[in-house]
């Protein structure tokens, strides 16, 4: 059997080590957020908290299902109503550059928006992908954001039931995206705009009061 060269070994370990300078490790295989663990009233482990926009930042905590009091939930519970404000909760230490991802979120309240949506190649608060869906327009948005400036780059209108619990997922393979919407495609777009790998997370809109559970990430 053939060993790895010095020249193999070398770039590998040089990677790693700037992943672990920067807090980050190489994405591998799959994780599953449920919640379940965290306590009521805290936030969440393994998560850091963000806003594009402006506002008052979020606040995200972890709340106790009022239909399955057993089963904890991710609530994003800040019903600040400026318009250009987008709090993320974004997975810490990973980043990913192809990615699929999937989560559960029931729109709660909100009077400007009741938007949910799923965050890929994210690299700060003003620089991602986000798919979303939006309880108030019935509709699900494929957006980049550059510089804080969101532009969407496919929508199609869907029925986004409010008090209801539904599933978004994203498979994200080079520029080429595919949103999955309670279990039908609804948009399938190509976008060359962030090229390189960074976080995933949640993300809403103004006073959109979402509740988010089982965010499954899996990294290729």
């Amino acid at each position: 059997m053939n060993k790895p060269s010095f020249r193999t070994i070398v770039p590998a370990l040089l990677l790693t080590w700037t992943l672990a300078a920067l807090g980050q490790q190489p994405a591998t295989g799959s994780r599953m957020f449920t919640f379940d663990g965290d306590a009521v009233g805290a936030a969440p482990a393994g998560f850091e908290f963000a806003r594009t926009g402006s506002g008052a930042e979020g606040k995200w905590v972890v709340e106790a299902d009022k239909d399955k009091p057993a089963n904890h939930v991710l609530t994003q519970s800040s019903a600040d109503p400026t318009d250009n404000r987008f709090p993320l909760a974004v997975v810490k230490d990973r980043t990913y550059k192809d990615v699929t991802l999937s989560v559960r979120a029931r729109p709660i309240s909100g009077n400007v928006d009741q938007g949910f949506g799923l965050v890929w190649r994210y690299r700060d608060a003003n620089n991602y992908y986000v798919t979303r869906c939006n309880a108030d327009e019935d509709n699900c948005t494929i957006y980049h954001v550059v510089k804080g400036s969101r532009q969407s780059f496919q929508n199609k209108s869907v029925k986004v039931a409010k008090n209801t619990w539904h599933t978004l997922k994203v498979e994200a393979a080079g520029n080429h995206f595919v949103v999955t919407y309670d279990g039908q495609k609804v948009l399938h777009a190509t976008d060359d705009t962030l090229k390189e790998g960074g976080k995933v997370g949640l993300w809403t809109k103004a006073d959109s009061v979402i509740q988010f559970d089982d965010l499954a990430v899996e990294g290729r």
